[in-house]
């Protein structure tokens, strides 16, 4: 297939720079091994670390709602269930919500910026006024306030995601990739874990100020620190990485050569992007992280409110929190391991970690809460729905070939979680603690069932798509190697063979 000239120039210079001597000096596994550990102990702390400080922003929220932000801020309203005053907390809700409609805003330009600037310099800048937007909150006085801030609290995040999920196609091989995305997702665990107990040590913290806003001030003020460092370690592409000699930059570029999803572009495609919104597989994915992450309403957004409601303590909130963190942690990177080391299987494992979801879904909502230790073990159980999300990412990650595709159907994906956890609040009612949440679960149950439904239709197209492919032509190895560099899409190389 011959490619239009404006779609190879950059990626053929990229190419151009390297392959010729590559190709005078063939890669070995040795090599290979190398670079892809240099590159592993370069790339992976960093956006490990990164992803970690992001969920701990994030949640944020839920630990200061344990140390007086609610009361302070007035997030709650009275009202009358059975005739008994009780607090509603719609406007905690909100402000937990609009943090992901700030962050849904922000994707479409995150997308293109990550495209077009230096993207590790771009992360850099952008985690740096995430901070900022952070420590801001310890200014705020009232809910007004608090809602406009966690809206550009969103729109500063939304860049990183995005950022990341291209940042692993640019370096790592299409086998490789399930593991490092379960990697540095599963820092939200990690994140989980040690910033419920470092939000919970600040919390009692006795100043000035609220023991809330000490919280703010300390994890945006570390987070615009790492910003400063990021700008400085991470670099944009392989050609820039001064971790690596320059026969390591060869091989870097060298193994990616035969993975037909190029390295990086900076022109923007129209029909890539026309490519991207048309393509099937991208909206059963769309559909499927829609689906999975209303989940995170009840455990993102309403974590320590659910455990208190079950007749904890605020510190035992807190460290059970944690546990859930250990949950994701686990999961995450075990899918991961899988994944990599077992042919096909990251649709098998994205199925099965739906399971766990809904069981501890009943768990919570029909057990009688006598026993605690019930509904507890039914809410750990819901840390196993990032995995979901992360497998079905890496799903499509593999399968997308084309840098402005890659970057479209990026966003694509992060709008749909972005719309989902910006409605899964709103679904937990706190009037209905009695009743044990039936409004969450029943969604949740519904959706995660329906994410199983998709995940098995996603298996089977992309089965049905290989086999169609190798109707009409086998592999050529030749045109393969020919056209490495062309950034064709998955759709336009008749080479491309999709993997689960």
């Amino acid at each position: 297939m011959e490619p239009p000239k404006d779609d190879v120039q950059h990626n053929e210079d990229i190419g151009a720079q390297f392959t010729l001597e590559c190709d005078h000096d063939p890669l070995t596994p040795q090599d290979d091994k190398l670079c892809l550990r240099r590159i592993d102990w370069m790339l992976l702390p960093v956006m490990f670390i990164t992803f970690g400080l992001q969920y701990m922003d994030k949640a944020c929220l839920t630990g200061a709602a344990l140390f007086g932000i609610i009361e302070d801020l007035d997030l709650f309203t009275i009202t009358k269930v059975n005739g008994q005053p009780t607090m509603d907390l719609r406007r905690y809700s909100y402000t937990t919500l609009i943090f992901f409609w700030g962050y849904l805003v922000g994707v479409i330009p995150g997308v293109y910026f990550s495209q077009r600037l230096p993207i590790a310099k771009y992360v850099g800048v952008m985690i740096f006024l995430w901070g900022g937007v952070t420590v801001c909150t310890v200014a705020i006085q009232s809910y007004t306030g608090l809602l406009i801030l966690r809206f550009f609290l969103g729109f500063t995040e939304a860049a990183v995601a995005p950022a990341f999920s291209l940042i692993t196609a640019m370096w790592y091989k299409r086998e490789e990739q399930p593991l490092r995305l379960a990697i540095w997702y599963s820092s939200t665990g990690i994140g989980t874990l040690v910033g419920t107990l470092i939000l919970y040590a600040i919390g009692h913290i006795h100043g000035r100020l609220s023991p809330w806003r000490y919280q703010f001030m300390t994890l945006g003020s570390i987070t615009s620190v790492w910003g400063l460092v990021v700008m400085i370690l991470l670099p944009d592409s392989p050609l820039k990485a001064r971790f690596l000699s320059p026969k390591l930059r060869r091989i870097a570029v060298q193994r990616m050569k035969l993975e037909l999803t190029g390295i990086e572009n900076k022109s923007i495609k129209p029909y890539q992007i026309k490519e991207g919104f048309l393509d099937l597989k991208n909206w059963l994915a769309v559909l499927i992280i829609f689906s999975i992450n209303m989940t995170n309403g009840a455990l993102g957004g309403f974590g320590s409110v659910i455990t208190t409601s079950f007749g904890y303590t605020e510190l035992k909130s807190i460290l059970l929190l944690g546990v859930v963190g250990v949950f994701v942690f686990l999961t995450l990177l075990s899918t991961g391991l899988v994944s990599a080391f077992v042919r096909d299987m990251r649709g098998i494992c994205s199925a099965f970690c739906c399971l766990p979801v809904i069981t501890g879904s009943v768990m919570i909502w029909k057990s009688t809460w006598v026993n605690k230790a019930v509904p507890l073990w039914g809410l750990f159980l819901l840390g196993f729905f990032p995995a979901v999300h992360v497998m079905v990412l890496s799903i499509i990650s593999v399968n997308t070939a084309g840098h402005t595709k890659k970057a479209t159907t990026a966003g694509l994906m992060w709008v749909a979680y972005c719309a989902s956890n910006g409605i899964a609040p709103l679904t937990v009612l706190t009037v209905q603690t009695e009743e044990h949440y039936p409004t969450a679960f029943k969604i949740i149950i519904s959706l995660t069932c329906l994410a199983i439904a998709l995940i098995i239709i996603l298996c089977f197209y992309l089965r049905h798509e290989n086999q169609r492919r190798d109707a009409l032509a086998p592999v050529n190895e030749a045109v393969t190697s020919a056209t490495a560099f062309h950034d064709l899409t998955d759709k336009e190389n008749p080479n491309f063979r999709y993997r689960l």
